[in-house]
């Protein structure tokens, strides 16, 4: 918004060539040739700057500046003086002077400095306002916080014996408005200043009535009531009674009171609660039934049922829970499924404990067994009368069968297609090498006979690899364990490969250390399985080029009850996501020149041996299997 600048001068002209200026400046400008017009237009405008002659027609400058600093306290007075002399006399009334001649830079910076000092002068001006208001909200702020922890310690008493009140009955404060709780607050002397509708319409007491006049015996007497005996002690006290109701009847509670102090300290109030112990045995019967129906119901239903509190703990679980996941009450959802931060934020349950609404969707669990569960989810909220969310209940339906028939009839295309296309590789191979084996009988030519003879051999072994990948995943063969020495089935591990590294020009280094007699396998398994990652370390070799020597390690050490193999290539490497894929059936890092059978297999007959695989590789720094077997079929066990 423009500021607002007054000229006051009577020569016109000028008065019209500081408006010009001004104007051109971005300034709002009034002009006036008198100081009577000046002062008129002081009382309506909102000004600024103020920038008046040395003389004027009709008054004095001095009288002016005066006249005008009482009506604008906010506005920075400037004089335009012919000479010194006008300055020396004015110097005490005005803000700042003006000589000839008047340049538009001048006049700019002039005018932005009066611009910021009016509105700094402002500002000093409304700081003692801004404080004391600050003060004074601080202070009602002070006073409404006090009046609140008044008003919440009484509320937390309330609640904490209405709590205890309330563990006596099973289904706690659901019953509350079924029991005649008595409320009551008393004074220093033991007189009742204020109490809930049933203790007066029950009771008969009222407002000013002695503390003990309801109850009966000793406790009748101003000193011997629960009230009486807080007072005296400065404690807590719990006491089971017996009251005396307006119609005559003597009835049985349980009386719970409570000290409220003062600043200083001392017992400014008491607080009495207080509940027939018949009505509690009553409703403790009445609920024991309730929640005896609600279980059956409960453990009866097929699916999953658990329900989970606002800290992600279990309180119950039905039958089907139990049987499947075992009894979890009081355990942390995340101790019994595994799930990472990212699908536990967009689960239905994270979202029904944030929004308190009801939802559903597919959530993918690992139980507490090691299985993976496929489960749609729906939540809902239990929450209390007055809308606060206390639990949510869960309904988990198993869907794995479901997932894994899909993922199977998915595997069984896509093995399908790999394996029709690998099936294309090896013939068009064959038929090369046919065509080698036959140009090469027509021209007696034994070097391209036995080139030709060399790529269908590769074709055969090809084809017979493939079909017998094929048929180790199709079924799902037992281990036959056997005795083996270790060192014998390392060094035909050895003698199966080394042709193919030798073939290709790799270096094959043996590391075997410390290696026990024996041990417990399936000795052709497990040799495939490692032949399958020695082969591959070799075409990571291969694929890397020239610019190294190739070269695979293969180390097998002992453990205190397992046997560690590891291998070892500086080839070519793998990146994140083929190493995320790797143990997936059909996926190979080799294109079309892999069928993705090798690894799968390798993986699942290390695991059917009770061991582990582990992979750590980076693009162009080559790969590291690492693979732990225990020793005896009883180690396998124990680690499961």
């Amino acid at each position: 918004m423009a500021e607002t600048v007054l000229i006051a001068d009577g020569k016109g002209s000028r008065r019209r060539r500081l408006k010009t200026l001004l104007s051109a400046l971005g300034y709002r400008v009034l002009a006036a040739g008198s100081g009577a017009a000046a002062l008129a237009l002081v009382e309506t405008a909102r000004l600024r700057v103020v920038l008046l002659a040395a003389r004027l027609p009709d008054m004095p400058a001095e009288s002016l500046l005066q006249a005008i600093r009482e009506r604008s306290r906010d506005a920075t007075q400037l004089v335009l003086c012919e000479g010194p002399g006008e300055v020396s006399m004015l110097k005490h009334a005005a803000d700042g002077f003006l000589l000839p001649p008047l340049h538009a830079d001048v006049l700019e910076v002039t005018l932005r400095g009066a611009c910021e000092r009016a509105a700094l002068r402002r500002r000093l001006r409304e700081q003692p306002v801004r404080i004391e208001r600050r003060l004074e909200e601080r202070f009602r702020q002070r006073l409404e916080t006090e009046r609140l922890l008044v008003v919440k310690q009484i509320v937390d008493k309330i609640s904490t014996f209405i709590g205890r009140i309330a563990r006596d009955v099973e289904g706690g404060v659901r019953y509350f408005n079924e029991v005649p709780y008595f409320v009551s607050i008393h004074d220093r002397q033991a007189r009742v200043l204020a109490a809930s509708r049933p203790y007066r319409l029950l009771l008969g007491a009222h407002a000013g009535d002695g503390s003990g006049s309801i109850y009966e015996g000793e406790s009748g007497e101003p000193g011997g009531c629960p009230v009486g005996r807080t007072l005296a002690t400065a404690n807590a006290q719990q006491s089971r009674e017996v009251v005396r109701y307006r119609s005559g009847a003597k009835v049985p509670v349980i009386v719970h009171t409570a000290p409220i102090y003062n600043d200083n300290g001392e017992v400014e109030l008491v607080l009495e609660v207080s509940a027939g112990t018949q009505d509690v045995q009553r409703l403790r019967e009445d609920t024991q039934n309730t929640q005896q129906r609600y279980q059956l119901l409960f453990d009866a239903v097929p699916c999953y049922l658990a329900v989970l509190d606002r800290g992600l703990i279990f309180s119950a679980n039905n039958r089907a829970f139990i049987r499947e996941f075992g009894d979890r009450s009081g355990a942390a959802f995340r101790d019994v499924f595994y799930l990472d931060d990212e699908a536990f934020l967009s689960s239905p349950v994270h979202k029904t404990l944030t929004d308190a609404q009801s939802r559903h969707g597919e959530m993918t669990l690992v139980g507490p067994n090691g299985r993976r569960y496929h489960l749609l989810v729906w939540t809902s909220p239990i929450s209390t009368a007055a809308g606060k969310l206390m639990q949510v209940l869960l309904i988990f339906l198993d869907i794995t069968q479901i997932r894994e028939l899909q993922s199977n009839l998915a595997s069984l295309g896509l093995m399908i297609g790999s394996i029709s296309h690998s099936i294309k590789g090896v013939l068009t191979g064959l038929d090369a090498g046919v065509y080698l084996l036959d140009k090469g009988f027509q021209k007696k030519d034994d070097a391209q006979i036995e080139s030709g003879f060399d790529v269908v051999r590769r074709m055969v072994n090809r084809m017979r690899k493939m079909i017998l990948d094929i048929l180790f995943c199709a079924r799902e063969r037992e281990l036959q364990r056997t005795t083996v020495e270790v060192q014998a089935f390392a060094d035909d591990v050895v003698e199966t490969v080394q042709p193919k590294f030798d073939g290709k020009g790799i270096r094959l280094e043996c590391d075997f250390k410390g290696l026990p007699a024996s041990f417990e396998v399936d000795a052709d398994m497990l040799r495939s399985a490692l032949v399958n990652v020695l082969e591959n370390a070799v075409d990571a070799c291969v694929a890397q080029g020239l610019y190294r020597e190739p070269r695979a390690v293969l180390r097998i050490e002992a453990g205190d009850d397992t046997v560690d193999i590891t291998v070892e290539d500086n080839g070519i490497g793998m990146s994140t996501e083929q190493l995320q894929n790797l143990f997936t059936i059909f996926f190979s890092t080799k294109g079309s020149q892999g069928t993705g059978l090798g690894l799968f297999l390798t993986d699942r007959i290390i695991r059917q041996h009770g061991g582990q695989i582990a992979v750590e590789s980076r693009p162009g720094h080559g790969s590291r299997f690492h693979m732990t077997l225990p020793r005896s079929a009883e180690g396998k066990a124990q680690k499961a």
